[in-house]
């Protein structure tokens, strides 16, 4: 296939499970090319620099209102029925000019896409479907968690107006069904790539915790430092930027463990590699944020469990569905004392019992999340889809 992935922003650091779903997909032999509304704030320095890119936010006026005249002359129908929509869409987010979409619909047109493919149900997805109504291509969509939970604009459109939709655990599903039982819904689950993200060395057998997320409510950090408070000798390490970083650090001094917790800010890929082959148990402690945010199924705890690592977990949101015995334990979301417990627990196992774990959780890896194989079921349903 001729494929088009419609992004909100390329390449972002903290979107790397686009970066490995599209490259999976050239594996597979598929051609992709790239259209982005600007270009990510942090970029990932793994992203592939062979990959054609249109970059919205890019195009010139000139431009812009050149080829609208061109797509005029050609989609006069599919133009007038644009410009009607676009006033309702409008009520619920914003949707950007005919013009400044008139580049990447030409492109489309020109360079025979065959079908567009939008991760994030938002702005993309509504670029997607636009673009999809202006060529008369078909388009698709991956819904996360922001989007899903906290920004559902013109969801319920999106989600039935997709020739298919995808999503990335049972918690999303069935929140989707509900909403729009009619679409064409199907879970792939966002994968790793276990050839990256495997040990080169023994886990070391101490009492380091890793934590990965931006420092948002959702992600439950506040509960995590409560708990690594509770267990002295108990270090962790948070990896991640954002804007409750003020609040985490000034709480961490308050508990008394400040010497302890490390907030170490933003890392590249590689770095978080090698944070994960240093570290002894991934937390994930996430919450639901009281603006209704959330998380679904975290790709970092698929890539600590691809790294051997034991995992603690609340037993909220998609997690349950990863986090499995003998490599993981839940505790109830918001609760320090219970999160305390757990990470006591699995630290108080043997080198030996850990390693076991550990190579249960790869296994697991290897066989649901692995990222060519469910990258692969994704490109056949929409091959089907002709």
């Amino acid at each position: 296939m001729r494929l088009l992935f419609v992004l909100d922003q390329w390449p972002e650091l903290s979107e790397t499970f686009v970066v490995n779903e599209l490259q999976a997909l050239r594996r597979l032999g598929h051609d992709v090319r790239v259209q982005a509304a600007q270009r990510g704030g942090r970029a990932n320095p793994e992203a592939p620099g062979d990959i054609d890119v249109h970059v919205l936010a890019d195009d010139d006026r000139r431009r812009a209102l050149r080829d609208l005249l061109w797509l005029l002359a050609r989609r006069p129908l599919a133009c007038v029925r644009d410009g009607l929509h676009r006033r309702r869409w409008g009520r619920e987010e914003w949707a950007r000019p005919l013009h400044a979409l008139a580049p990447a619909a030409r492109a489309v047109l020109e360079r025979g896409d065959e079908h567009l493919h939008a991760h994030f149900a938002a702005g993309a997805a509504l670029d997607a479907m636009r673009l999809a109504a202006l060529s008369g291509r078909p388009f698709s969509v991956t819904a996360h968690a922001y989007d899903i939970f906290l920004k559902p604009r013109n969801l319920r459109e999106k989600l039935v107006g997709a020739d298919a939709v995808f999503t990335g655990c049972d918690y999303n599903m069935r929140h989707l069904r509900r909403l729009a039982p009619e679409a064409n819904l199907h879970k792939v689950v966002m994968g790793v790539d276990a050839r990256t993200f495997h040990r080169r060395a023994p886990l070391p057998g101490d009492s380091d915790v890793l934590a990965i997320g931006r420092l948002v409510e959702k992600k439950g950090f506040d509960v995590l430092i409560d708990a690594v408070a509770q267990l002295p000798g108990v270090r962790v390490r948070i990896i991640g930027e954002g804007p409750r970083r003020s609040l985490l650090e000034a709480q961490a001094e308050r508990s008394g463990a400040g010497d302890r917790i490390e907030l170490a800010g933003s890392l590249a890929p590689a770095d978080v590699r090698a944070a994960l082959e240093r570290a002894d148990v991934l937390a994930m402690p996430c919450v639901v944020a009281r603006d209704g945010d959330r998380d679904s199924m975290p790709v970092v705890v698929k890539e600590a469990m691809a790294m051997e690592l034991l995992v603690v977990a609340s037993d909220e949101v998609g997690l349950p569905e990863c986090v499995l015995a003998p490599w993981g334990v839940l505790a109830p979301p918001r609760d320090a004392d219970a999160l305390a417990e757990a990470l006591r627990d699995v630290l108080a196992l043997s080198p030996q019992q850990r390693a076991s774990a550990g190579r249960a959780a790869r296994a697991w890896v290897c066989v649901h999340a692995d990222v060519d194989t469910e990258t692969a079921r994704m490109a056949a349903l929409l091959q089907a889809i002709g």
